[in-house]
């Protein structure tokens, strides 16, 4: 009789148990089912590399408050706090591209994908003329062959004013070189933007721009017009813009001057 009870006891608790298992499956189960449907009703993941720079901080948060994006999905070195939830970072040591890729490809599955790139330096931050073009030029590169790999719909570069492969300015070169490379590497919507000197709230002190800001008053007065293009920009501005591109249709290679992203609304 004991026994009898026994076994009737363990079976309850095996059945207990199992019923928790088949629980929690489910809800794991749910969990992806539900993920992969709220993909394909936004249909939209955007990917930023350079995100926790300038432009890219602001870009990234930007990008998470609109609708039609589902997921951010930010390129770091390190661990980055967010505020939006849509913010997922995914860690990449600048190397090997391919498996950049894959985690892209992971997380985005079914969904449409734009790429957004915010990387920029400057040669003294830098360290050396080679260093500033491995990230200005060849890492930019790299990034639109992912999203070419992905057949993402549309790529977003941050380039700079006076752009010109063919410039004596070793900077403005790099900076040509990188957007004819980049239209090689990638077959649909590329945008390109050239802001000037860029002004924030930086981590690092940059004396232009600090220069800059103290004289705007007084320069401020004659930069406009053809002129316009000239005149400092505020990374929010660049971000705005960015976000606004994004939302437009197009299938070829758009260049976007500095005095258009000022006109930005």
């Amino acid at each position: 009789m004991a026994n009898g009870v026994c076994t009737r006891r363990n079976q309850k608790k095996l059945i207990s148990v199992k019923r928790a298992d088949f629980e929690f499956i489910y809800s794991k189960v749910w969990q992806k089912i539900s993920n992969f449907m709220y993909l394909e009703v936004f249909m939209k993941t955007a990917v930023v590399i350079g995100s926790t720079g300038l432009v890219g901080q602001i870009l990234s948060e930007g990008l998470a408050g609109q609708s039609e994006y589902a997921q951010v999905l930010t390129i770091v070195r390190k661990q980055a706090t967010w505020q939006n939830s849509k913010i997922k970072n995914i860690h990449f040591n600048f190397q090997n591209w391919s498996d950049l890729g894959t985690q892209i490809k992971n997380f985005s599955s079914g969904s449409e994908i734009h790429f957004f790139c915010c990387l920029g330096t400057t040669i003294k931050v830098a360290g050396s003329e080679e260093n500033f073009k491995k990230i200005d030029h060849h890492y930019v590169v790299e990034f639109s062959k992912v999203a070419n790999q992905l057949s993402a719909q549309k790529l977003i570069v941050v380039s700079a004013l006076g752009a010109n492969s063919k410039s004596t300015v070793f900077y403005n070169r790099t900076k040509g070189e990188m957007e004819k490379n980049i239209t090689a590497a990638f077959k649909n919507s590329i945008s390109i933007l050239r802001p000037s000197l860029l002004l924030g709230d930086r981590k690092e002190f940059r004396m232009a721009e600090k220069i800059s800001v103290l004289l705007e008053p007084v320069y401020g007065l004659f930069l406009y017009g053809p002129f316009k293009k000239f005149k400092p920009i505020q990374a929010a501005q660049v971000a705005k813009a960015m976000i606004q591109i994004a939302s437009q249709k197009s299938n070829d290679v758009r260049i976007f001057e500095n005095d258009e992203l000022l006109s930005t609304n």
